[in-house]
């Protein structure tokens, strides 16, 4: 196989003790590895576009399908993809792609600039973004290569040989140890665990740290050692290659017998915010709160819904005094003296239920106990006493009803692939324990369509019984007319729990006979066996069984909210921020947890939307694109879970929490927090620092390329737009590259305009984000404005003051001259202006105040009064030899011009003399008004008015005849 497809399944790794016939740890697994890739017909035997067939313990059968090979690759290049493939990626950058025409025009005879003024800043940033990719390249391939030479053991005939995953093949059986990564996809065939039981981790792939259950067919149990598993034999027929991760519809033939398979045994792989409720909002820790039962509620605890809406009602609530029989641990928190420690067995007289040759007494708290400790799909893990041991659930809902059902007296504390062992206390007398075995016949899973669970279970007497847990809406249209009695008192709990804020479920049964029981599940086989629409047949022979159930009752959980929801909601709010909570509550759980939170007040005109839909997925996502497209707006969304990444997609930006519903809501995102309170932070302190770096950033490159070019500009009304350059390639060329970039770098990663701290107490200053005010026209027309006009500073001062100016040599400036110190002073102006972006504030507050001026006298005078001292006692005690001269001579030359100075012995050159003496004569002015040339000096024209000897110049010859001409026309 080829990583590209399966690269995730690497990281799945068998995790922690089997939790099955004690504690013991499982040492070796035996397993079949499944196709990564798409498989390619062969021409022997095709094989059908909607399924793939893999031939077990058979490498010459599964060299015609060509599966892939199991290396992977995760680089982007090779050695001879590199230049041409990253060039290619660079290009695809329109910028890049409009320097690299720039420069292409450059190259021409047309262009007035060298080629180099663009080749080398874009050169520059190719390579630099090379040497990253390249970099970065390499860091994958060494990843890869340490992936690709992991050791497994691999069947070779009758022995276990250690070979690197990349020569894998596909049909090959092999053994992962305790805590080993899977080198692919892997069938379950065997584990030393005698029940066939393994556990596995995928938290680098989802990152769930539940441990979770796989159970081997029993048909492969005995392939065990490499003698027994070398004969096995067998076809898998599966689906083709995709990107679920948690679905799986397979066959495994053996024998001539078709076995379904499943995920059990295969071992893989802003301006408007919306937010996911469970796990975004609320902490995702349940606990077991309150429940009905029998038509009776249970529990004396107050939520904090309860206590926000009383303290919005002006109520005060006296704080919930704990009875002696109180327990608070993860996952329960209740409180209700007439259930705990057995006391539950005098709340109804036991109802005398007579099956064939027994006699059971049981009661409706019974049955809704025994309901919460068999219908789930929980791991118990550690020592097998209620103290000690921990659960491990696919949701934290499931493992609080397990929590419950322990702390009412049914301890689920064993599990097996087809058994539930419960120590059940006060069943029969008071104090008295027995552990009961029951067998666990099928389980109908639960998912966002069905919205419920059942299992089938066999008691030790034979007695068949199906427990089903669900939303109250699909749980109540299945009831039996049996349930009348307290169907209407249940959902008085239901809303009652719901206004609360409390997640509600309901429990129901239905006792079974054998032959209704066989017939059922001759059609649950066969759907499970499908090979097409596996998912739908089941649900639709699930249906056949869940009905004419007869209700126990329901239970009631609670979320509480993260610690600072509110606070950031409200704060939120102040910054002009809409927020949207899309959840699949009931609407009364939904208005009082936003009351809670802070969403609403009894201020607010409130609308209420309901989506028709029964998947929030698909709810959510409608609703962020809605507001996305349809009203324009910056959008932002956050969630915890898998099923928030449609929603997190939707939107511009995307928030992840890292919560305990995996990573998968992270790796979609573009942001990872903590928690929601979090958001203050991300938004209005390093997003509004972001937007404002950003604004700064940009429109002060428009500024200073404009000022730039403006420069240029104004030069060509003088040179007639002959096309001559102002400033030298290389200026050009280093201007953004050199001169002017660090400034800007530093503001763009570093520049605060407020404190963290201060953003966060005024929370209104987000607003002016919401309303661009630092990206509007206004702002760039003012930017445009100081560019046109130092522009114009820059080139006719520069200009104007050098036309009088001259070198050391005696020439006038010429066009260089004048085009650097144009240059110097553009780089010096526009870094200062950056400067005073930031540093105008202190300014202006500085010489608004007195104590300014003083300070500014008085402590440069008493810094500089030890000096003063210093000097003096050293010049006057302890004179340098060159201090002794100027004492002698102090004064001396007073009053003597400069031409004196030629008449004293300072020992010049006759050409040294000469050249002084040409810089006193009088100079011309030039009549040329172009740069493209130097103005001629008439040096020799000159000296010679002055007795001076200068040698005779070319165009002396011409301004004589010229002059001459010009008295001869006059006469």
């Amino acid at each position: 196989m080829d990583g590209r497809g399966w690269e995730r399944v690497r990281m799945a790794r068998l995790g922690g003790e089997a939790a099955v016939v004690g504690t013991r740890r499982r040492e070796v697994a035996d397993f079949r590895q499944v196709s990564s890739q798409t498989v390619r017909l062969g021409r022997v035997q095709p094989q059908h576009p909607s399924h793939r067939t893999i031939y077990c313990n058979d490498s010459d059968a599964n060299f015609i399908a060509r599966f892939k090979s199991n290396s992977i690759s995760t680089t982007k290049y090779n050695v001879l993809t590199f230049l041409p493939k990253g060039l290619f990626e660079q290009f695809r950058r329109v910028a890049n792609l409009y320097f690299l025409m720039i420069s292409i025009l450059s190259t021409t005879p047309i262009s007035p600039v060298s080629p180099v003024t663009n080749v080398v800043p874009l050169s520059l940033v190719l390579l630099v973004s090379l040497i990253k990719e390249a970099f970065e390249d390499w860091k994958r391939l060494q990843n890869d290569n340490s992936i690709n030479n992991t050791a497994v053991d691999v069947l070779q005939g009758q022995n276990w040989e250690s070979m690197p995953w990349r020569k894998l093949q596909v049909g090959d059986i092999v053994r992962v140890k305790q805590d080993g990564f899977f080198p692919a996809d892997l069938l379950f065939l065997a584990s030393t665990n005698p029940d066939g039981v393994c556990y596995i981790e995928t938290a680098n792939l989802d990152g769930e740290t539940n441990l979770k259950i796989r159970k081997a067919l029993e048909k492969t149990w005995d392939y065990l050692a490499p003698e027994i598993a070398d004969k096995f034999k067998g076809e898998i027929q599966c689906e083709q290659p995709n990107n679920s991760l948690y679905t799986f519809t397979g066959n495994l033939i053996i024998e001539s017998q078709t076995l379904p398979l499943s995920p059990n045994q295969i071992l893989l792989r802003v301006e408007y915010i919306f937010s996911d409720k469970t796990g975004t909002l609320t902490r995702n820790l349940m606990e077991f709160f309150k429940c009905s039962i029998g038509g009776e509620a249970y529990g004396t605890g107050i939520t904090e819904i309860e206590k926000g809406h009383a303290q919005r009602s002006g109520k005060k609530l006296s704080e919930d005094a704990k009875s002696d029989t109180a327990v608070h641990e993860k996952g329960f928190n209740f409180d209700d003296a007439r259930l705990m420690r057995g006391a539950w067995r005098n709340e109804h007289d036991p109802e005398i239920c007579k099956v064939p040759n027994t006699v059971l007494y049981q009661c409706t708290d019974q049955l809704s106990i025994r309901c919460l400790a068999l219908c789930h799909t929980v791991l118990p893990e550690g020592d097998e006493s209620p103290e000690k041991i921990t659960y491990q659930a696919a949701s934290p809902d499931e493992a609080a009803l397990v929590t419950a059902a322990k702390n009412f007296g049914f301890f689920f504390y064993r599990r097996t692939p087809t058994t539930v062992i419960v120590r059940e206390s006060h069943v029969e007398t008071m104090g008295t324990k027995q552990d009961v075995s029951y067998e666990i016949l099928n389980v109908l899973e639960f998912n966002s369509t069905r919205k419920r669970q059942s299992i089938v279970c066999r008691y030790p007497n034979g007695r068949l019984v199906l427990y089903c847990k669900g939303a109250d809406t699909v749980i109540y249209e299945r009831l039996s007319d049996a349930s009348n009695d307290i169907r209407k008192v249940t959902r008085e709990h239901l809303e009652q729990f719901g206004s609360a804020g409390l997640r509600t479920l309901c429990l129901a049964y239905r006792e079974l006979t054998n032959d209704l029981y066989e017939k059922w599940n001759e059609k649950f086989i066969q759907a499970k066996s499908s090979l097409r629409d596996r998912d739908k047949k089941l649900d639709e022979v699930a249906e056949i069984i869940e009905k004419d159930l007869i209700l126990i009752g329901c239970t009631a959980i609670e979320d509480k909210l993260q610690d600072g929801v509110p606070a950031c909601i409200e704060t939120l709010a102040r910054a002009g921020i809409k927020i949207w909570v899309l959840t699949g509550d009931k609407m009364e759980t939904a208005i009082n947890i936003a009351y809670a939170c802070n969403l609403i007040n009894n201020n607010m005109k409130q609308f209420i939307i309901s989506s028709e839909t029964d998947a929030i997925q698909e709810a959510e996502e409608k609703v962020t694109s809605l507001v996305k497209k349809g009203a324009h707006r910056i959008t932002l969304s956050i969630g915890d879970g898998a099923n928030d990444v449609s929603m997190i997609q939707a939107a511009h930006v995307g928030v992840g929490i890292s919560g305990l519903e995996g990573m998968q809501a992270v790796m979609a995102s573009d942001f990872a927090i903590a928690q929601f309170r979090f958001l203050t932070d991300l938004l209005l302190v390093h997003g509004r620092w972001s937007y404002i770096r950003l604004c700064k950033v940009i429109t002060y490159f428009f500024y200073k390329n404009l000022t730039f070019t403006l420069t240029q500009f104004w030069f060509t009304f003088q040179t007639g737009f002959s096309g001559q350059r102002f400033y030298d390639d290389w200026f050009q060329s280093l201007y953004n590259v050199i001169f002017t970039a660090l400034p800007v770098i530093i503001v763009g990663l570093f520049d605060k305009d407020v404190s963290a701290s201060l953003s966060k107490k005024y929370p209104e200053l987000y607003r002016e984000g919401i309303r661009n005010m630092f990206f509007k026209w206004r702002v760039v027309a003012v930017w445009a404005f100081f560019a046109v006009y130092q522009s114009l500073i820059f080139y006719y001062f520069t200009t104007t003051a050098s036309q009088n100016g001259h070198n050391s040599s005696g020439m006038i400036f010429g066009l260089w001259d004048v085009s650097t110190m144009a240059f110097t002073c553009a780089v010096v102006t526009v870094n200062l202006r950056l400067l005073m972006e930031n540093v105008y504030f202190t300014i202006y507050v500085l010489l608004s105040t007195f104590y300014f001026y003083l300070t500014l006298l008085l402590i440069p005078v008493v810094a500089l009064l030890s000096d003063f001292f210093y000097l003096g006692i050293q010049r006057w005690f302890f004179p340098y030899n060159y201090q002794i001269v100027q004492e002698i001579h102090r004064g001396e030359y007073e009053g003597v011009g400069s031409r004196e100075f030629l008449e004293i012995g300072n020992n010049l050159t006759p050409d040294e003399a000469r050249s002084y003496a040409i810089l006193q004569l009088p100079r011309e002015k030039s009549r040329h008004t172009g740069f493209a040339f130097d103005s001629p000096g008439y040096e020799s024209f000159f000296a010679s008015q002055q007795g001076v000897f200068a040698p005779i110049m070319a165009w002396d010859v011409a301004r004589r005849a010229s002059v001459r001409s010009k008295r001869t026309s006059q006469r």
